[in-house]
């Protein structure tokens, strides 16, 4: 049985019972947690103190942010998995591969979620002025107790979702190796590879659209909104590109060992004293299929593929720059 966290198994009941889709309980799920974090920083005062000026804005939006991104990102991991599953069954099948079924690695991306727990508590959080206060969580003040928890699901999140993006992503260029023969000129049997690439660099275009409102904000931490950054572009990078490394040296080899059989019988027939009639026939035949083989691409993504790609950079950005417009248009009312 492959592993499925325990989030994955809870929308996959709720898409085969209650026949509610996954992008809308995580719509719903990222909506609820983001109100509830919003009424519990007006509870506990936080939005009066922005509205009276002692307290930057960020102060609020950055436990609503938190709480989006721990309804968002569950569901990114299912889709994740899920898309995965797909394309690694399509590519066995498409090629006849012998390979064994794709198993996920619980206890890794377990780890890998632990301590990406640790890491950004320890990147977002600053140190009370008691420092013994953290031996001592029961007496926590409420501002501080709700973004430590709100980190902790985050930074669990996120990280094995970053650490599954990479290591979905080997695992289908890995097949690429077993594959015998590769059509040039037919490649629609490599389009999973492209797939999902471009799939999963979605999903982490869309969690840089969520946290993008805390770290453009000049109050947010240096050191952690950089490694938040970094770490996101990285991630989407990876996901387009690395999926389909596999498969383009697969097609650049193979294209560039045919060019050299090709341009050796274009070499045979290029003598003009000795060629024929059939020859030249055959040099026009090999010059005329050495030029299709030239305009081979040696990557798996056509234009429709690239275009996909820039709507999605360019949505990211326009969420950026609304967020702004918005923000600017408050500030202007108040």
């Amino acid at each position: 049985m492959t592993y499925r966290p325990l989030t994955h198994r809870a929308l996959q009941w709720l898409a085969d019972n209650l026949s509610l889709s996954p992008v809308v309980v995580g719509i719903v799920c990222t909506t609820i947690l983001g109100l509830l974090a919003f009424w519990f920083s007006w509870l506990i005062g936080i939005v009066d103190e922005v509205e009276g000026g002692r307290l930057p804005d960020i102060a609020v939006r950055a436990p609503v942010t938190l709480y989006m991104m721990m309804g968002y990102l569950p569901v990114a991991l299912y889709y994740l998995m899920r898309w995965t599953m797909g394309h690694f069954d399509e590519i066995v099948r498409e090629f006849s591969l012998d390979h064994e079924p794709l198993l996920f690695p619980q206890s890794l991306s377990n780890w890998i979620g632990a301590a990406g727990s640790l890491t950004m508590c320890l990147l977002f959080l600053d140190m009370p002025s008691n420092p013994f206060l953290l031996l001592a969580p029961w007496s926590w003040p409420a501002g501080y107790t709700f973004p430590f928890v709100g980190l902790v699901f985050l930074g669990w999140f996120n990280f094995r979702f970053m650490f599954l993006l990479v290591w979905t992503a080997l695992a289908i260029s890995r097949t690429a190796k077993q594959i015998c023969h590769i059509d040039l000129f037919d490649t629609s049997g490599v389009k999973p590879y492209a797939q999902q690439g471009v799939r999963t660099s979605l999903l982490a275009i869309i969690s840089l659209s969520i946290s993008s409102n805390l770290w453009l904000d000049p109050n947010s931490p240096t050191i952690a909104s950089g490694t938040t950054v970094v770490l996101l572009i990285v991630a989407t990078v990876l996901a387009l590109l690395l999926p389909a490394w596999g498969i383009h040296l697969r097609i650049k080899v193979t294209k560039q060992s045919e060019l050299k059989q090709i341009r050796k019988a274009i070499a045979l027939h290029c003598d003009p004293d000795t060629r024929s009639v059939d020859d030249a026939q055959q040099l026009r035949a090999d010059l005329a299929l050495e030029r299709r083989l030239l305009e081979v691409s040696e990557w798996p993504f056509d234009a429709g593929t690239y275009g996909r790609v820039v709507l999605y950079i360019m949505l990211g950005l326009g969420s950026w720059v609304g967020a702004a417009l918005v923000e600017r248009l408050l500030e202007s009312i108040g």
